[in-house]
């Protein structure tokens, strides 16, 4: 996986968790991974995470670079960069020092970019 811009590189990202798949609770991972199922509870990627179309989460998601193209309920780290492309929602306070919104992209909550702590 290069580490060029996310937007050459979260396309192929390997689907660790399926649109099939319902998990409730604490999962982390530390390589590049793609979500297409129903999880709640907590999310951690040391690396890229992307929440694909198909995906519900009801969880707070960290990641070092966060892609948003399903659905995400939850208070979000992105310690580099947070991405919502057409037709991601999250809805949930955003930490991070990059913040990208394509058309189409739904952000409900505060933002903090930085070293800042979301308000709360």
């Amino acid at each position: 996986m290069s580490s060029g811009n996310s937007q050459d590189t979260w396309r192929d990202v390997r689907v660790s968790l399926g649109p099939d798949a319902e998990v409730t609770g604490k999962l982390s991972f530390s390589d590049p991974t793609r979500l297409e199922g129903k999880l709640t509870g907590e999310v951690r990627g040391a690396d890229l995470l992307v929440i694909g179309s198909r995906a519900t989460v009801d969880a707070s998601v960290q990641a070092e670079r966060l892609v948003v193209l399903g659905n995400v309920k939850g208070d979000v780290i992105g310690k580099a960069s947070v991405e919502i492309r057409a037709g991601g929602r999250l809805i949930g306070d955003v930490q991070t020092k990059s913040l990208v919104i394509e058309e189409g992209g739904v952000l409900e909550g505060r933002v903090a970019m930085g070293g800042l702590s979301p308000a709360r």
